[in-house]
């Protein structure tokens, strides 16, 4: 099997595990409960298109509680776009990819798992970003406690 492959067969995989956590939520009761369990599943999405190889994924932003980011998303708004930033000196991961503002403003990152599902393909030139865009927000005084 080739790298191409590998590395697209393990992003597929993560794409697929975002609409897994999609149709969960369609499924959970009110006593649901799981470790680490996330806090919106029915916003999160992940679609691979083989006809015309396209990936729609939607996910949550990891790191909005520091540098003021809660703020700053206090004031966003759903469809506002965002740009989604390589960033291979990050000094927590080298395949980071960040969630920022049209004015460059840091609203957190990628999750870790999609970042290095991501870069690799990202690096070499197989994958490209073409649109990003915010899908849900929630004001702090909806949040739960971890997401505050």
């Amino acid at each position: 099997m080739t790298d191409k492959k590998k590395m697209t067969e393990a992003f597929l995989k993560e794409v697929n595990k975002l609409h897994e956590k999609l149709e969960l939520s369609k499924t959970m009761t009110a006593d649901y409960y799981e470790p680490g369990m996330m806090e919106y599943p029915d916003q999160y999405e992940g679609l691979y298109n083989e006809i015309d190889k396209t990936v729609l994924i939607r996910f949550d932003v990891k790191g909005t509680r520091y540098e003021g980011r809660t703020e700053l998303i206090e004031k966003i708004k759903t469809d506002s776009p965002v740009k989604i930033v390589r960033e291979k000196n990050n000094a927590y991961n080298a395949n980071n990819f960040a969630v920022v503002t049209v004015s460059n403003k840091s609203l957190g990152n990628m999750p870790a798992v999609l970042c290095n599902t991501i870069a690799p393909l990202y690096d070499a030139e197989l994958l490209t970003i073409e649109k990003s865009k915010v899908s849900f927000t929630d004001p702090i005084s909806k949040r739960g406690r971890y997401a505050k």
